[in-house]
């Protein structure tokens, strides 16, 4: 049943495309298809029943039309039948089967047309062939009218009587000031715009007309001109003739008196009110004054006490630069030999001294701040900005040695929590928000402080993707292990052939850790010599469900601990040990 349908769809739809076809090429205003005088059936095309344009000609010798007939007779199919259905019409053809009848194409073009402007008059006949060669000389044919703003179509042999007679949009000059204008608009012209035409006084003096440019002039002195009271800024709105308004001012007296007594009231009303007014500026104006005045001695104040501030603070900052770059500078000739329990901690209690120290210079700052507020106006802006500059100096030395504090408070850190026997304890404090955002993207995963298999020996850290990645995204925690560059790496013996152990810990009994391990694969890059920072990291995409790890088994206090354990393999030699011990 669907086929039958879409075979009727398809067929209503050629139906349309044919209807719409016919009737734009028996248009007669269509020079591309005229009205032919006597049109053979022949010549007819069997698929939009017009004249053959481009023919073509089927196996079975019956002709269409090039365009579009011949795609509709294939409809988007690689065979098609002729619709004529006659005996010799059932056999399928394909397209390249199809081809083009030269001599009906020449035939066609000799078979005579009318002129496609026949209507207006044209008796011309002559073969299709010549018909556009006839239409650009037709003396019927129909062009546009050249005055502008006309967009009327005139025959060829009427388009001169049209445009200087007829047509309403053709130019004429003003007998009066020369214009030319269009004729539709000369009525609107006289009536509004020409200055020379000759026009009455409106106000009927009986001077005769004058030039619309002259009247202007003339209505400020005509003696029948309307003029309005002497009082008429006080209210009074009478207007009349010259001689009527003098009558009036004579005899409205005391109208006037009392349209001037009620302006005076009111005028000394508002003189009243601005009287007030200025008293209230005068009165803003001088607490304005003490209060810039009562700034610029704070101002000056201020200047004094950080220009004293600056003298003691530069020199307390240089002493704590110099021993802090002392300290520096013994740190890392330490840093070789492994750091004792007792140094680390005398270095923070150095830290320590020093963030104090700083927190003191804050506080300071911030007292001179709050004592009281940078400003003013005219000759004092300068000292005001001059505050306002040291001061800013002084927050970012502060700042710079904040930057610097924190690079050697996170170096002691790396220091104290460095492993040296393969074994990495990692604490992951904030779980929840560091979790959210993980599931946010703002941060995926995070890289755990680095660990060495020795003192020399292979440098290494953990990622974890608390979110998961890969396989494990928003289902489970992803950890990972990475071979990092080490200062050692030309000592070692590579890929890295050091068993891994991952693991969860149980922070209720700890007899349930959640572990993994695994023997790398030396064909991985993974686990070559690093070129960059570190290799592509390895480990488990699904390495614990967060239903698991979410319990109090594993996470308390908001926090999880994460260990990775490496250990040799005892069958491997150890070439750093053969290079070591040559080297003592």
């Amino acid at each position: 049943m669907s086929s039958v349908a879409d075979s009727g769809i398809g067929s209503m739809q050629k139906l349309s495309v044919l209807s719409s076809m016919e009737s734009s090429m028996r248009s007669p205003n269509d020079i591309h298809v005229p009205e032919f005088i006597d049109l053979p059936k022949g010549y007819v095309c069997i698929i939009c029943a017009s004249v053959l344009r481009n023919a073509m000609q089927l196996p079975c010798g019956h002709l269409l039309c090039e365009t579009p007939c011949v795609d509709v007779l294939f409809d988007n199919k690689e065979e098609a039948t002729c619709p004529i259905r006659e005996e010799d019409c059932l056999e399928p053809f394909k397209k390249r089967e199809v081809f083009k009848d030269v001599c009906t194409r020449k035939e066609v073009l000799l078979l005579k047309v009318y002129c496609p402007y026949r209507k207006q008059g044209c008796k011309e006949k002559f073969p299709w062939r010549v018909l556009n060669k006839h239409v650009a000389e037709c003396q019927f044919r129909l062009v546009p009218c050249p005055n502008e703003g006309c967009n009327e179509q005139i025959s060829a042999n009427q388009l001169e009587e049209h445009r200087l007679k007829m047509c309403l949009y053709r130019p004429v000059i003003c007998e009066y000031c020369g214009q030319t204008i269009p004729e539709c608009e000369l009525k609107k012209h006289y009536l509004d715009v020409c200055e020379k035409i000759p026009i009455p006084c409106p106000n009927k003096c009986g001077i005769g007309k004058l030039p619309r440019s002259e009247m202007t002039e003339h209505i400020k002195v005509c003696p029948m001109a309307p003029r309005s009271c002497a009082y008429k800024s006080i209210g009074c709105k009478f207007e009349g003739l010259e001689k009527e308004v003098s009558e009036h001012e004579q005899k409205a007296t005391d109208i006037h008196l009392k349209l001037v007594i009620q302006f005076t009231h009111e005028t000394s009303d508002r003189n009243q009110r601005l009287v007030q007014e200025m008293e209230t500026i005068k009165e803003e104006r001088d607490r304005l004054k003490k209060a810039i005045d009562d700034m610029h001695e704070t101002n000056r104040k201020m200047k004094e006490e950080v220009d004293m501030f600056n003298k003691d603070f530069t020199k307390e900052l240089k002493r704590k630069m110099v021993a802090l770059t002392e300290r520096v500078i013994k740190l890392e000739r330490s840093i070789g030999n492994l750091p004792k329990r007792d140094l680390v901690e005398r270095q923070e209690r150095e830290l320590s001294s020093l963030k104090e120290d700083q927190t003191q210079f804050q506080e300071r700052v911030n007292r001179l701040e709050r004592a009281g507020p940078i400003g003013g106006a005219g000759s004092e802006a300068p000292a005001s900005g001059e505050v306002m500059v040291k001061t800013a100096q002084n927050e970012r030395q502060l700042a710079i040695q904040d930057v610097k504090l924190a690079e050697l408070d996170l170096r002691f850190q790396v220091l104290e929590t460095a492993n040296y026997e393969g074994v990495l304890m990692w604490k992951i404090r904030d779980y929840t928000r560091r979790k959210q955002e993980a599931v946010a993207g703002r941060t995926v995963s995070l890289y755990s402080q680095p660990f060495y298999t020795s003192r020399y020996g292979y440098k290494m850290c953990a990622r974890v993707y608390l979110n998961g990645d890969g396989m494990g995204k928003g289902t489970h925690l992803s950890l990972f292990f990475v071979v990092m560059r080490g200062e050692y790496d030309a000592l070692l013996q590579w890929p890295f052939q050091h068993r891994v152990t991952l693991m969860l810990l149980d922070q209720q009994d700890g007899r349930r850790h959640v572990h993994d391990s695994f023997q790398p694969d030396p064909t991985s890059s993974s686990f070559v010599r690093p070129t960059s920072e570190m290799n592509i990291a390895t480990g488990c995409p699904l390495f614990v469900a967060h239903a698991v790890m979410e319990t109090d088994t594993y996470k308390r206090d908001d926090t999880i601990f994460i260990k990775i354990k490496v250990t040799e393999n005892t069958d491997r030699t150890s070439v750093v040990s053969d290079k070591l011990a040559n080297m003592r």
